[in-house]
């Protein structure tokens, strides 16, 4: 059984640049403070990409407690479908990335048009930072549902309940078979696999996402969001190692722009910026 609890099959390429789409001001807000903000996954805009992967795996209980390739016990089922019901108290966060640089979709859908910046950062410098906090993850989306029931079958399947169960029978203070533990482990377990999960309609996204271990509120930040606060935690991004470029998005005015990123790199960093590669997006601008 690997940490991930993914099959060990699963393979993916690995790109030399990650790059993450952004409003002026969001990439003001990261140039000053050096973070990135990690935001709870059930706030964010599309609600049904943590339902997805939640479904699949409810499914494939379902089908197990009719006999399909069953593998586990009607009471291991049970329990594993009850613990997916106590999941939005989880403290679990996501920041998206993108394999994909100067994109019109991407800009559409996360930039204002005009408005728009791609900061591009380089993989294995970004991946080395993530893997030296315990607990973070820097992984690709899955868009494949065929590899999404993979998933939750593979999940299922191996789980290893007792083992599981055991380790958090003293601070829990309760049986090895009860369900509040199994709560605690099955249900972060899923959690912790669902920001993976996506839909195929999103594939030419080419999405990675930095994915938390579950958080405390004590860390906690809010900001306003349409409907309620929002929550949101902060990774420190190390923008001196990993940063390698800043793509400017369509806009009518790309001198002036082009002009005040310059201006802004030397107010934050002073002149050590050399290494930053400042580019204009290709794409004609167009006001949507």
């Amino acid at each position: 059984m690997n940490n991930n609890m993914l099959p060990e099959s699963f393979v993916y390429n690995e790109p030399e640049y990650l790059f993450h789409y952004t409003s002026a001001t969001g990439l003001l807000g990261i140039l000053k403070c050096g973070k990135i903000r990690v935001t709870k996954i059930h706030y964010l805009n599309d609600k049904s990409e943590l339902q997805l992967a939640f479904d699949y795996i409810r499914d494939e209980i379902d089908q197990q407690k009719r006999g399909i390739g069953k593998t586990r016990s009607d009471e291991d089922l049970d329990k594993m479908a009850a613990s997916l019901d106590f999941n939005a108290s989880t403290n679990l966060c996501v920041a998206s990335f993108t394999a994909v640089d100067d994109q019109l979709s991407q800009w559409r859908g996360y930039c204002e048009i005009g408005k728009g910046y791609s900061l591009g950062f380089n993989f294995d410098k970004l991946r080395k930072l993530v893997a030296s906090q315990p607990g973070w993850e820097l992984v690709p989306c899955i868009y494949s549902e065929r590899q999404h029931k993979q998933i939750a079958k593979y999940l299922v399947d191996n789980y290893p309940t007792k083992e599981m169960l055991k380790s958090s029978q003293d601070r829990l203070q309760v049986q090895p078979n009860s369900l509040p533990a199994f709560i605690d482990s099955f249900s972060s377990k899923a959690m912790s696999l669902a920001p993976r999960i996506k839909s195929e309609a999103f594939q030419e996204e080419e999405e990675w996402r930095l994915i938390t271990p579950i958080l405390d509120y004590a860390n906690a930040m809010f900001r306003e969001g349409n409907h309620s606060l929002i929550p949101y935690w902060e990774f420190d991004l190390d923008l001196p190692n990993t940063l390698d470029s800043i793509t400017i998005g369509p806009t009518p005015e790309p001198e002036l722009a082009f002009t005040a990123i310059i201006g802004l790199l030397i107010n934050t960093f002073g002149y050590k910026i050399s290494h930053l590669n400042i580019r204009q997006s290709t794409i004609p601008y167009r006001k949507i």
